[in-house]
């Protein structure tokens, strides 16, 4: 029998202190009964992990766990984005719900966790973006690697091979995604979009081929949001005509403005320790300078295009 208590993951460094408090707070306050969450420290600062707990309701059967990453480990070798990689050897327990830092919690993760692997190693949910997958990677199902449930006794077995797969793919273009993908091929169990809603108010919006064979109608509404695309777009991105809206984070200079949950991310964070950023100060400031930054780097490539 599965263990009544959910253990949770995630994997962040300081830039993503902030939304992990929003995607801990909304699965603790959606979720009933005892829930251990697990933060992969990728370089929190002392401030930044006391927000997190401050940023949990008062709950006798929520635990928070702060786990340092081993001194040989992929992150420090290839860059903090393969620590999902690396969670895998330090995690204290067999089954665990990893979930991104962009992501909102919007409904009980109970039946999530006990969804069936059928002998699997992980469930996922289908990639929206790329369904079957892009250009560089074989053609087949391809997973969004965002929401992973992981049968860690299992996915262990294989993980020195998984290790070197990421050291030979450590370039590959959607990176980690890339490699669990050509990791697990074969052995991971879908589950529904409703899950992990990608692409809400853009892209999912746009007919493909691949796209138009996946039941998206299940991300109405949706009980994982998954706010995926940059936290500060660069120009071409925000201009592109034939793209509108873009896809961006809400936190980020340029919002989110397509996305139907956004107002839902931001009164969510309202619940955490960051409760006000988005009238802060700080916050204008923050959003004025990317900005700046995102003009620059634009003028800097046209400057070079253009001789």
């Amino acid at each position: 029998a599965l263990s009544c208590e959910i253990y949770l993951v995630l994997v962040i460094d300081a830039s993503y202190a902030m939304p992990a408090a929003v995607t801990i707070r909304s699965a603790v306050d959606k979720t009933a009964g005892p829930i251990t969450i697990y933060v992969v420290d990728c370089g929190l600062g002392v401030k930044d992990k006391e927000k997190i707990r401050t940023s949990l309701p008062e709950r006798h059967d929520v635990t928070l766990v702060f786990l340092n990453l081993p001194a040989e480990s992929l992150a420090a070798e290839l860059g903090a984005v393969w620590a999902k990689i690396d969670m895998m050897k330090i995690l204290p327990v067999e089954r665990v719900l990893y979930l991104d830092a962009d992501m909102l919690v919007r409904g009980s993760l109970d039946e999530l966790w006990n969804t069936d692997l059928e002998g699997s190693s992980i469930a996922a949910a289908t990639d929206v973006g790329f369904p079957m997958g892009h250009d560089d990677v074989p053609r087949r199902r391809y997973f969004n690697s965002g929401m992973l449930l992981l049968d860690l006794a299992t996915a262990r077995k294989r993980l020195s091979e998984l290790e070197t797969r990421a050291r030979e793919m450590k370039f590959a273009r959607l990176r980690d995604q890339d490699v669990l993908n050509m990791h697990f091929a074969g052995d991971w169990a879908e589950v529904s979009l409703s899950w992990n809603a990608q692409g809400l108010g853009t892209y999912a919006e746009t007919s493909s081929a691949d796209r138009d064979a996946l039941t998206l109608e299940t991300m109405k509404h949706p009980r994982v949001v998954h706010f995926t695309g940059p936290v500060h777009p660069d120009l071409e991105m925000v201009l592109n005509p034939w793209v509108q809206p873009y896809t961006s984070k809400p936190w980020g200079y340029a919002g989110a403005p397509g996305h139907p949950f956004k107002n839902e991310w931001w009164g969510a964070l309202n619940e955490t320790a960051w409760a006000g950023w988005q009238g802060s100060t700080q916050y204008y400031g923050m959003c004025e300078e990317e900005k700046k930054k995102a003009i620059q780097v634009a003028i800097t490539k046209f400057e070079t295009r253009v001789q």
